[in-house]
C-alpha cells in the first residue's frame, strides 16, 4: 500500500520522480482546499482537519501551476504566529478562535481573492492525472 505524504518535500519528489498515485494527493489536497473554503471560507479550512496539511497544499498548488492560489493561501496562513497554522488539530483550533479570527472574520480578503481566482483549479489537477 502506498504511503500517504507526510510533508512539501516529499510530495514534490513523489511527483516528480513518478511514484505511483502522487497525483492522488496533490488532487486530494487541492480538493480539501476548495471544498473547505469554497463551503464557508478560510475560517473554515483553518479549523478543521483539511489544514493539518497547508504547507503541502501549497506545494501541491505551486506543482500544477496555481501560483496564484498558492498565494493567497500563504498569505492566509501568514494571519497564524510563526507564518503558518500549526499541523496538529486542537493547538490550531486555539490559535485560531483565541488570537487569528476570534470574530471569523480575519480571512474576509482572503475568501474574496480565493471566489475571485481566474485559476480553474480542477483543469490543472487533471492535467496531472
Amino acid at each position: 500500500m502506498r504511503k500517504r505524504v507526510v510533508n512539501a518535500d516529499v510530495l514534490i519528489s513523489n511527483f516528480s520522480s513518478g511514484v505511483p498515485g502522487a497525483e492522488t494527493d496533490i488532487g486530494q489536497l487541492v480538493g480539501s482546499l476548495r471544498a473547505e473554503v469554497n463551503n464557508v471560507g478560510f475560517d473554515q479550512f483553518f479549523f478543521n482537519s483539511a489544514s493539518d496539511r497547508t504547507a503541502e497544499i501549497i506545494s501541491a498548488l505551486e506543482l500544477i501551476g496555481a501560483s496564484k492560489t498558492a498565494d493567497i493561501v500563504r498569505r492566509a496562513a501568514g494571519k497564524f504566529p510563526g507564518g503558518m497554522p500549526p499541523s496538529e488539530w486542537a493547538e490550531r483550533q486555539d490559535l485560531l478562535v483565541y488570537e487569528v479570527s476570534p470574530e471569523a472574520d480575519a480571512f474576509k480578503e482572503f475568501d474574496q481573492e480565493f471566489y475571485a481566482s481566474s485559476e480553474n483549479l480542477t483543469e490543472l489537477v487533471q492535467k496531472y492525472a
